[in-house]
């Protein structure tokens, strides 16, 4: 069995816990609170895809390169690309790294489908919103459906 059927494998069978925060109008606060309460309190990742495209383009790897190679042809990170960049490192071997916050991504239904077919399954969207502060949690086995009603 090659090595990438092999950690296909594996991935099946180690699923990560991946929670979307989705940011609602006028809400960085209330978003950056839930964020920093989950890394800190119960020690989730945040995925921020912003900065992590940002990272590897300085870091000049080859997902960043070809990232900044689409950016100079004014055009848009597919979510395959995205997707191919966060599997790295959420199936980057550490054990201890097995919770995760995306933010930033995914921001269409299409991205969601790519990220769940080809790295992991989204598993609660937290929707915060300044109205009152209400933060909507929506873990009910997700399904493409769910995520859709989000976007």
């Amino acid at each position: 069995m090659s090595f990438d059927k092999t950690m296909d494998a594996v991935n099946k069978q180690v699923e990560p816990c991946v929670i979307h925060i989705r940011p609602g109008a006028n809400s960085n606060d209330l978003r950056k609170d839930i964020t920093d309460k989950l890394s800190k309190i119960h020690g989730f990742m945040n995925l921020d895809i912003n900065a992590l495209i940002r990272d590897e383009n300085e870091r000049k790897t080859a997902i960043g390169l070809e990232m900044n190679a689409m950016v100079q042809a004014n055009k848009i990170i597919p979510a395959e690309m995205i997707v191919r960049m966060l599997k790295k490192i959420i199936y980057s071997g550490n054990p201890e790294l097995n919770q995760f916050i995306l933010t930033s991504f995914p921001d269409i239904i299409e991205q969601a489908k790519e990220f769940e077919n080809n790295c992991a399954r989204i598993s609660a969207i937290v929707y915060s919103t300044t109205q009152d502060k209400i933060v909507e949690i929506k873990n009910n086995n997700l399904s493409l459906f769910n995520i859709d009603s989000l976007f």
